[in-house]
């Protein structure tokens, strides 16, 4: 089987390799799976380049989330069957053709709906939900704001909101984007810029925003405080800008605003295992029948990795959605 690896960290493109591994038969309670699709995220390029403590140290098998379908199982298994689709669990290296897992960490979903779309629910479709869920208590009816809006989390956003009751102010940096945002169901779609908050204002008819969503850091959060009541929170997930999240000391305490970051494995932990499988087969189903869907930039076979790097280092338009990789395409 084939596998892409990274045996030192350094730039993805000239780290990556494609290796042959062997998975073997599945032991005692476990599983051999055969990768359906597997996202590349900007992570991905962070982990293979060192930057990120969560990383496995070298040599790894790259790839962070994914879905497959079971190929065997070992003695003592049950409710897996062959065939069967699972999510696979975060961190695995799914940039592979198979992978041999403890059963106990896959998530079985619905059989039916696209593995492309299928494979971001551990990651990207569940840090979304737990952005809107779990930061900051929103009633149906109020409104939160996020910048990055046409990232896939900003649009999972989007789309989640709407089955919550929650509208949204989404902010842009790219005037090609508003209509097509809109299009996706964002109540409100604005460029980025000095004057935010006013136009924030304008568009809600004053409403009382308590939750932004940053994914940018930066000057980009200041824009944000700027449209919040006293007593809102800013959630930064993202450094898109490459800089520290700046906000004045006398925007933050005069407003009793609070700035945190969001990882999602931080989120997760007052959930059982059981609630976890949960939320991960219902977001799943959500997906499985269409409700949700991210954007798709391309397609990549597992020879092609490279290629499939490359394109995820792109930014803006000429990256343009989520890059997948089919190990197995």
């Amino acid at each position: 089987m084939l596998a892409a690896a990274y045996r030192r960290n350094g730039p993805p493109v000239e780290t990556i390799e494609l290796v042959e591994v062997e998975p073997g038969k599945p032991g005692a309670g476990e599983a051999l799976v055969a990768v359906e699709a597997a996202p590349v995220h900007i992570a991905d390029l962070l982990y293979i380049e060192g930057r990120l403590e969560l990383a496995p140290p070298p040599p790894a098998i790259a790839g962070i989330e994914g879905v497959g379908r079971v190929v065997a199982t070992g003695p003592g298994v049950t409710g897996l069957e062959s065939g069967q689709r699972v999510l696979l669990p975060r961190r695995c290296g799914t940039f592979t053709q198979q992978l041999r897992l403890d059963a106990d960490r896959l998530v079985p979903v619905a059989d039916h709906g696209d593995p492309v779309q299928l494979s971001l629910v551990p990651i990207n479709v569940a840090t979304s939900y737990l952005l809107l869920t779990g930061v900051v208590h929103l009633e149906p009816g109020e409104w939160f704001i996020q910048n990055a809006a046409n990232s896939s989390c900003g649009r999972f956003n989007i789309q989640i909101a709407k089955r919550l009751g929650l509208h949204s102010v989404n902010v842009v940096r790219r005037e090609s984007l508003i209509d097509e945002l809109e299009e996706a169901g964002g109540d409100v779609v604005l460029l980025d810029g000095e004057d935010l908050a006013d136009r924030v204002r304008a568009a809600t008819d004053g409403a009382a925003i308590r939750y932004a969503i940053d994914a940018v850091a930066g000057a980009a959060v200041t824009r944000l405080a700027h449209c919040l009541a006293t007593g809102g929170v800013i959630a930064n997930y993202g450094l898109l800008s490459g800089e520290p999240c700046t906000i004045p000391a006398e925007l933050l305490f005069i407003n009793n605003l609070r700035l945190q970051g969001f990882l999602t494995p931080h989120y997760e932990t007052h959930l059982s295992p059981a609630e976890s499988t949960a939320m991960l087969q219902r977001l799943a189903g959500w997906v499985a029948d269409g409700e949700l869907h991210a954007k798709i930039a391309a397609t990549y076979p597992l020879r092609d990795i490279r290629e499939a790097l490359a394109h995820e280092m792109l930014t803006g338009a000429a990256r343009d959605g989520k890059v997948i990789v089919l190990p197995n395409g």
